[in-house]
């Protein structure tokens, strides 16, 4: 166990978050799972890629042979 100062509006944040039986520490682990299973914490992680265009490249050519096939 180890102690931590934090200040005092974290504090009153974590506080109004917290559920009667839950510690502290269960409000931190909470907060902690859901921020790292978001999926927005991948957003724009492509950004500076080519991968990007050569997804757009592949739909767009798979939709053209799609309806070359009917």
């Amino acid at each position: 166990m180890k102690t931590i100062t934090i200040k005092d509006s974290t504090y009153k944040d974590l506080k109004r978050i917290k559920e009667p039986d839950m510690s502290f520490s269960d409000v931190i682990d909470l907060l902690l799972k859901s921020r790292s299973s978001a999926p927005d914490r991948f957003f724009g992680a492509l950004a500076e890629s080519s991968l990007l265009d050569e997804i757009a490249e592949y739909t767009i050519e798979s939709r053209r042979n799609a309806r070359s096939r009917i």
